[in-house]
């Protein structure tokens, strides 16, 4: 993703140079491999995360990147999510990508998912709803087309929360608490009843996870929460809300 619109192409046509000025198009690139892509994003102020990762084709990545240059830049933002593939047992939606933000939580590397759409028609004959995962940022104002950057400031900054829709929150506050706990504060809203929240935390060799049961919840609701967690030698810490038809929204990590 750029803040502008860039003029690029992923391999280099015959004769061609990394950088040009075009005619028409003005400045357009040709990277003909992983480091220029990387010189290409950190110029024009882009971002990169990778897609439905680890699973169809994208399986093993973005593992097998894991040591590069370009995965532990800041520029890559981290991986999309979304319930592929679906696991009719789980009592929380996208535990793939859930799994894959730990474990990189785990080894210190500050990446953050973002919900993704994966549709392939887009015409009266296909159903968007029911792939559609949003992400509610937090601005000021909706800008203009032109300026869409605006939109994505607060994404790399971790200002959003994901959800299927059914549960939103708007408001989560996430910070340390005496020495070994966690105090949590979630204003959330559902369509129906929640099942659970959950705090998961790692302190560098262990996830761990405060599952807070909310069963007493009806449909059509909102309530403020607050969670005390202990949390001995937390790193990092994050929340999740679930309904108990598994549809659920999600903060990403909050550092120590």
């Amino acid at each position: 993703m750029f803040p502008k619109p860039v003029y690029w192409f992923m391999n280099r046509p015959p004769g061609g140079e990394f950088e040009i000025d075009h005619p028409k198009y003005g400045k357009v690139y040709s990277t003909k491999d992983a480091a220029e892509l990387l010189e290409m994003v950190r110029r024009e102020g882009g971002w990169i995360y990778q897609t439905h990762a680890r699973t169809t084709g994208s399986t093993g990545y973005p593992d097998r990147i894991r040591e590069t240059e370009y995965f532990r830049d800041a520029s890559y933002f981290g991986a999309g999510w979304k319930a592929m593939p679906s696991d009719l047992s789980s009592p929380r939606l996208g535990d793939r990508v859930f799994n894959l933000l730990d474990d990189v939580s785990q080894r210190d590397l500050r990446k953050r998912v973002l919900g993704e759409v994966d549709v392939f028609q887009f015409d009266r004959r296909h159903e968007l709803y029911a792939h559609m995962n949003v992400n509610y940022v937090r601005i000021d104002h909706l800008p203009d087309f032109d300026n869409y950057n605006r939109i994505l400031d607060p994404i790399v900054r971790g200002d959003f929360f994901v959800t299927t829709g059914e549960v939103l929150l708007p408001e989560v506050v996430i910070r340390e608490e005496g020495s070994d706990q966690i105090s949590v504060q979630a204003s959330a809203q559902w369509t129906f009843p929640l099942a659970f929240a959950e705090v998961i935390w790692g302190d560098g060799d262990d996830v761990h996870r405060e599952t807070l049961p909310l069963v007493d919840t009806a449909a059509f609701g909102s309530q403020r929460f607050t969670w005390m967690v202990k949390a001995p030698g937390w790193k990092w810490a994050r929340l999740a809300v679930w309904d108990v038809a598994a549809n659920g929204a999600f903060v990403n990590p909050v550092w120590r």
